[in-house]
């Protein structure tokens, strides 16, 4: 195992520590399953599922997996080593993030998922700002494949998972339900959720449990306010790009990542889009007419 420096993140069955790597000569990270858990087969198996999908998508824009083994009784794995800070943390100091500045996060982490869905297969069910990282060069980098999935076309009745895997705040309302496979469309609304809170400063659906988050995200009836009611400056192609990213019904929602690409470079050059035929299906915003 590499040489631990320090702790840098924390969950509920793993840390992540920096790390100088003596053989290669760089920092590190290194992702340290906790010891009641490297005992069960299922976790260890999800672990290095996890640890799997990072070696395997080689795109600069989401963290690389480099090694994974055993030490001490504990398992861990070593990965690219992101030297710069969460855009959570961002959040935290400034309160809200620039449009322009959300308009990047989106076209890069619309350019990684779109690489990590078409030749992999993969939705990372798990958006959220403290997932996106910015490192010194200005790269936007996305982590965590935890709870990804793999997409396999599964026919019929889906298996509904024991519980919902996803963070309240952000989730799309097909994970809340489990009885569909999840696709890239699930990515783009917990995208927009995250682009939504960095821009305003506020989740979608603020002051209650995350039982009634979550209800709130499958409701046809609840919405959130026009991110413009907290932020008057932000232009109205974006606030649209997040009322067509939010649609609830996914069948109604954007349905590919370059979709969501081209949208982005659309607003960057200033303009605005047609009205969007809500008849069908409700968005989790409300825009202002």
């Amino acid at each position: 195992m590499p040489e631990l420096i320090e702790k840098i993140g924390e969950g509920g069955m793993s840390t992540v520590w920096k790390a100088w790597d003596g053989e290669n000569q760089r920092f590190v990270a290194v992702k340290i399953l906790n010891r009641e858990f490297s005992s069960d087969g299922t976790e260890i198996r999800q672990f290095r599922t996890e640890e799997r999908m990072m070696e395997e998508i080689h795109h600069p824009g989401i963290v690389e997996a480099y090694d994974f083994d055993n030490a001490n009784g504990s398992w861990y794995y070593v990965m690219e080593y992101v030297d710069g800070y969460s855009f959570y943390s961002l959040l935290q100091r400034k309160q809200h993030v620039r449009e322009s500045d959300c308009l990047l996060i989106c076209e890069s982490v619309a350019a990684a998922l779109d690489f990590a869905w078409n030749n992999h297969g993969i939705v990372h069910c798990d958006i959220k700002p403290e997932n996106i990282m910015i490192n010194r060069d200005g790269v936007v980098k996305l982590l965590d494949l935890g709870i990804s999935h793999r997409y396999e076309h599964k026919e019929g009745p889906q298996s509904v998972p024991d519980h919902v895997l996803g963070t309240p705040a952000y989730i799309s309302p097909e994970q809340v339900y489990g009885d569909v496979e999840l696709d890239c469309r699930s990515d783009v609304y917990s995208l927009a959720a995250t682009l939504y809170h960095l821009s305003t400063g506020r989740i979608l659906f603020p002051g209650v449990s995350n039982e009634d988050m979550m209800r709130a995200h499958c409701s046809e009836t609840t919405q959130a306010r026009d991110p413009r009611t907290y932020r008057p400056s932000l232009s109205e192609g974006f606030c649209q790009l997040l009322e067509a990213m939010l649609v609830k019904n996914r069948d109604f929602r954007i349905a590919s990542w370059s979709d969501v690409f081209q949208m982005c470079q659309q607003i960057e050059a200033g303009n605005s889009f047609a009205p969007r035929d809500v008849t069908a299906a409700s968005s989790s915003l409300k825009l202002l007419s």
